[in-house]
């Protein structure tokens, strides 16, 4: 455990517990994807599939077990407590088009064809995508409220301080995932564009975010 991976974990876990406060106290899912949760609630599932074979530490299981409660209490809120809410019209991006390519890829690169090794893999090339149906919406709708974007923006700095993590390991222990480095930094990517957006209109004060409508 170093800075970066511990600032990464409360990055990632101040993001999910943003939204889901924005959805439990608005009472209202509208603006977020239901799609992406859905794909986020898919990736930790098949990635903590060892808190049943293993055990690393009381840290790493809490972590685990709230992440996946979050996760699934999230999509709850918007598929069935506040379903009435839900943009359905806007959320319409296809998963399929991520599920089977993601699906083909970690069969086809991945560290041990195992179940175990397999579902990792898969969650780790998800994860790296599942963002999205959310960015997809966004720019469909052409604007977000602001507590949908720090939630964005927390996600994002969660993936930054990772690859700084990945850094540190590689100079001090050697170490190097070629998986999840390089998903991290495709997942990082997606993201740029909305850092840009986030910090020229968002932090200067405005309640939304606009972006350009599709044409």
């Amino acid at each position: 455990m170093n800075v970066f991976r511990l600032c990464g974990d409360v990055s990632h876990l101040v993001a999910i517990i943003l939204l889901f406060l924005k959805i439990w106290r608005s009472k209202s899912c509208a603006g977020i994807s239901g799609k992406s949760q859905v794909l986020f609630a898919v990736v930790f599932t098949t990635r903590y599939l060892d808190l049943f074979t293993g055990f690393i530490s009381i840290y790493n299981t809490v972590m685990k077990v709230v992440f996946l409660v979050l996760a699934y209490a999230t999509v709850y809120l918007i598929y069935l407590r506040f379903r009435n809410s839900y943009d359905s019209e806007n959320d319409s991006f296809r998963v399929e088009f991520l599920l089977v390519p993601v699906a083909g890829l970690s069969f086809l690169e991945n560290y041990a064809f195992t179940p175990l090794e397999i579902l990792w893999t898969f969650s780790i090339y998800l994860e790296s995508v599942a963002i999205l149906p959310q960015l997809f919406m966004i720019t469909k709708t052409g604007e977000a409220e602001s507590i949908t974007t720090h939630y964005l923006f927390f996600l994002g700095l969660y993936r930054a301080l990772y690859l700084a993590n990945w850094v540190w390991r590689y100079h001090t222990e050697s170490f190097f995932d070629q998986i999840a480095v390089v998903s991290g930094v495709v997942q990082t990517i997606f993201y740029c564009d909305f850092f840009y957006l986030y910090f020229t209109r968002v932090l200067r004060g405005s309640g939304k975010m606009s972006l350009p409508m599709p044409v």
